[in-house]
């Protein structure tokens, strides 16, 4: 790499790295996952201590995952998503508990 296109680090622009890694962790993030085949239902216990019980979100790798494909998973590192290696499938953790949470509160609502 010449010098022209090297990459200066400042100790500002570590902070500030630090600092949104911190704010990352500060979301909600998964200690464990699994499917439910049976009712299709994927079950998240969150570092909280709380737990998800929600349908499976039928993104289109999952909705033509196999039985099989949909059960096997792993969390990402710092539990922030669930990835499933046979379909090349991610979601985020923090989107699925913000998109849980929304509609258990709306319908409370209604």
């Amino acid at each position: 790499m010449s010098e022209q296109n090297e990459i200066k680090l400042t100790e500002e622009m570590l902070a500030k790295a630090a600092a949104a890694g911190e704010k990352e962790l500060e979301r909600p993030r998964a200690i464990a996952v699994r499917y439910n085949a049976e009712r299709v239902r994927l079950v998240i216990a969150l570092v909280s201590g709380a737990m998800l019980d929600i349908p499976l979100p039928m993104t289109e790798r999952l909705a033509n995952a196999s039985e099989r494909e949909r059960s096997v998973m792993a969390l990402a590192p710092f539990g922030l998503g669930t990835h499933w290696p046979l379909i090349d499938e991610d979601l985020y953790v923090p989107r699925l508990v913000e998109r849980y949470t929304a509609s258990v509160i709306g319908l409370a609502a209604s």
